[in-house]
């Protein structure tokens, strides 16, 4: 990760919002300006609550701000497809979904009944199984790994609502594989669904779809060892009302 570049977007942002004076700066937001001035010198970076507070104050994209993106999606698309059934009635149609049940080509995965956060993170106990989702096996090539829980919030909406139910894959945990995926982290004795943005091996970032939630505990940042557990599992895919 360049340092350096940081530190220009950093400057030019105080430039923008205030005359260039790293000490005003520094009062907007809240922050020591010691602290401002170690970020302009490549020393260390703004942890999550200046982040937040850069974002309130002056709309400033956290994301843009360490890696100089910019968080632009179209529609997302989940990268899977229905099971192939030639449409020819409903009876036919019924037939064939019996024959794959027959075949025991659908497999349960446990819902659980503690809601995952779309906001704040909230706590998870696997042991706990509300019911369980039927899924086609070639959406599910390794169902023991994977978990259903439904949703809190709206800091991912309008993708995920609140009351919308995430698979979510155990089995896929490294952050830098899952960069610009959709993950479920950890944090403490949470969990809770961002979009994943690796900015070095050191340092990635838990990012809300709705930047207007953005705060403490939707705007995730993990360092050095924490990088190595924070994540819990990649979204696979969800079951959703409309808004």
């Amino acid at each position: 990760m360049k340092q350096q570049v940081i530190s220009d977007r950093l400057q030019t942002v105080i430039e923008r919002h205030a005359d260039g004076v790293f000490r005003q700066f520094a009062h907007a937001i809240g922050t020591d300006h010691q602290a401002v001035h170690n970020w302009l010198r490549g020393r260390s970076l703004p942890g999550a609550a200046a982040l937040i507070s850069m974002w309130k104050v002056f709309r400033i994209d956290p994301l843009w701000l360490l890696t100089g993106e910019q968080q632009v999606r179209g529609p997302v698309s989940l990268g899977v497809a229905p099971p192939a059934l030639p449409v020819t009635g409903r009876r036919k149609v019924a037939e064939l979904v019996a024959e794959e049940i027959r075949r025991d080509r659908f497999v349960t995965v446990p819902l659980l009944a503690d809601a995952i956060a779309g906001g704040r993170p909230r706590e998870i106990r696997i042991e706990d199984v509300e019911d369980y989702a039927v899924i086609h096996a070639d959406w599910c090539p390794h169902p023991e790994q994977v978990t259903c829980l439904r949703m809190r919030g709206d800091s991912m909406s309008p993708i995920l609502t609140d009351g919308s139910i995430v698979a979510i894959d155990h089995g896929r945990r490294d952050p830098l594989a899952l960069d610009g995926k959709m993950v479920a982290f950890r944090q403490g004795n949470g969990a809770s669904v961002k979009w994943c943005k690796a900015v070095g091996k050191n340092l990635v970032m838990g990012l809300p779809e709705n930047k207007d939630s953005i705060g403490e505990d939707t705007l995730l940042l993990f360092h050095d060892d924490e990088v190595d557990d924070c994540v819990i599992g990649r979204v696979l895919w969800w079951w959703g009302r409309p808004t």
